[in-house]
C-alpha cells in the first residue's frame, strides 16, 4: 500500500496490480482487480485452416427455447490467396421460423460464401455453419462478438445434410 502519493508521471508501469485505488464518498478505498465490474461482451477469436469446398460448424448455441445471436467476422490471411472478410448478423430461434441471417459488411470477394443457421424446437440446438470457396485452402480468423446464447468454436467439419428435425436459413454472400 503506498504511504503517500506520487504523481502519474513517477510511478511504474504494470500489466498486473494487487490492488486500484478508487473514491468510495469521500474516502479512499482499495479494490481488487477481480471484484471490478467488467461488462461481458461475449467476445471470442479462434481461427483455422479451412479447405475449398467444405461446410464448417464455427458455433453452437443453446435450445430452440432460447433466442441465440452474435455478429460474426470471418477474414482469411495472405497464404494462398489475399486477404478478405466479411461480417455478418446472425439470429436463431427454435419458434416461429424467425431465424435469419444479414450480412453487414464484405471485402470485394469473399471465401467464405455461404452461411446457414441451423435450428430446430427443444431440446435441439442451434448452429451455425459456413461454407469455404477460397484457393485450396488458408489460415481463417474468426471473431464474434455480442453473442447470446451463441458459443463460438474451432472450425469442425460437417456434411452437408441437415440432421432431421431441424429446419435451415442459408444466406449467400
Amino acid at each position: 500500500m503506498a504511504e503517500q502519493d506520487i504523481r502519474e508521471d513517477q510511478m511504474t508501469v504494470s500489466s498486473s496490480v494487487d490492488y486500484v485505488r478508487g473514491l468510495k464518498g469521500k474516502d479512499s478505498v482499495l479494490i481488487r482487480p477481480g471484484n471490478l465490474p467488467h461488462p461481458n461482451t461475449g467476445g471470442q477469436v479462434v481461427n483455422g485452416i479451412l479447405i475449398k469446398g467444405k461446410w464448417y460448424r464455427i458455433a453452437i448455441g443453446r435450445n430452440g427455447t432460447y433466442p441465440c445471436s452474435g455478429i460474426f467476422n470471418i477474414g482469411n490471411r495472405y497464404n494462398n490467396a489475399y486477404p478478405t472478410a466479411v461480417l455478418f448478423y446472425v439470429f436463431a430461434s427454435g419458434y416461429f421460423d424467425k431465424s435469419f441471417i444479414s450480412k453487414l459488411a464484405s471485402s470485394d470477394v469473399v471465401y467464405i460464401n455461404k452461411a446457414r443457421v441451423l435450428y430446430g424446437k427443444s431440446p435441439l440446438i442451434s448452429y451455425l455453419d459456413i461454407y469455404v470457396i477460397g484457393n485450396i485452402q488458408n489460415d481463417f480468423y474468426i471473431s464474434a462478438s455480442c453473442l447470446m446464447n451463441f458459443e463460438l468454436q474451432t472450425p469442425e467439419e460437417v456434411g452437408e445434410t441437415i440432421p432431421e428435425g431441424y429446419s435451415v436459413k442459408e444466406v449467400a454472400f
